[in-house]
């Protein structure tokens, strides 16, 4: 679905104009529209066409939605912590941990969506 301008400004400032996943600022343009719940698109098809919606969709900066393909939140949550994970066996990750210059913490995945949403139900 093409959303109209309007539209695409109200869903930058839908978690105060951050990436829903990673958090970082969005500039004006070159931002994604992504669709929470994935459809998929080949030729002129797609998959779940009822999940092309706005209220589906989020704001996501280019590098987050690339990343995030076509995968659920739950998928996509475990890629990042299977990557963190790889990340730590390898000999970089472990030098640089060693080093002091990462720190690895076993925390949860948690998108900046959901902080933003937990920071707004608390205040």
């Amino acid at each position: 679905m093409a959303l109209t301008k309007k539209q695409r400004a109200e869903l930058r400032m839908k978690f105060g104009g951050r990436c829903a996943y990673c958090g970082c600022e969005l500039p004006e343009k070159g931002w994604h529209a992504d669709h929470v719940e994935p459809v998929i698109r080949f030729g002129n098809q797609m998959t779940h066409p009822e999940r092309d919606n706005v209220e589906n969709q989020v704001p996501a900066c280019h590098p987050c939605n690339l990343h995030k393909f076509s995968q659920s939140l739950a998928d996509y949550r475990r890629v990042i912590d299977d990557g963190r994970r790889e990340f730590l066996r390898s000999g970089k990750g472990k030098a640089l941990v060693r080093m002091g210059l990462v720190e690895m913490k076993p925390d949860p995945i948690v998108f900046w969506f959901e902080k933003y949403q937990a920071k707004g139900a608390s205040a």
